[in-house]
């Protein structure tokens, strides 16, 4: 019995289909200006892995950190970071600028 030559080239592109759907990441964007995260909460999906894009708009230099992430960056006036994150389990990750005690706290919220 032999198989359509079709066969192979559907079964690789099934591969690298599931491969990418399974290494996807949620991208989402916190901006700081005016002394302040913007959105101060994100909602995220628990279970999927997330990409954080930290712009800071402001003429100061930040310190986007997180005890709860096991994360923190310096982040200069004008500057955009990349902060990647694995999987997130249900649950509040709150995040803040170490450098500025007065900015209220962000969270993440993933569910």
């Amino acid at each position: 019995m032999t198989r359509p030559r079709y066969l192979i080239p559907l079964v690789v592109l099934a591969f690298v289909a599931a491969t990418a759907l399974a290494n996807a990441q949620e991208v989402q964007e916190i901006r700081f200006e005016n002394h302040k995260f913007t959105p101060q909460t994100l909602n995220v999906p628990a279970g999927q892995k997330l990409t954080l894009k930290v712009t800071n708009a402001s003429q100061e230099t930040i310190e986007f950190e997180s005890f709860k992430l096991n994360r923190e960056k310096v982040v200069t006036p004008g500057e955009t970071i990349t902060v990647r994150l694995p999987e997130l389990s249900p649950g509040s990750y709150d995040f803040y600028d170490d450098f500025h005690q007065d900015v209220p706290e962000g969270a993440i919220i993933a569910k």
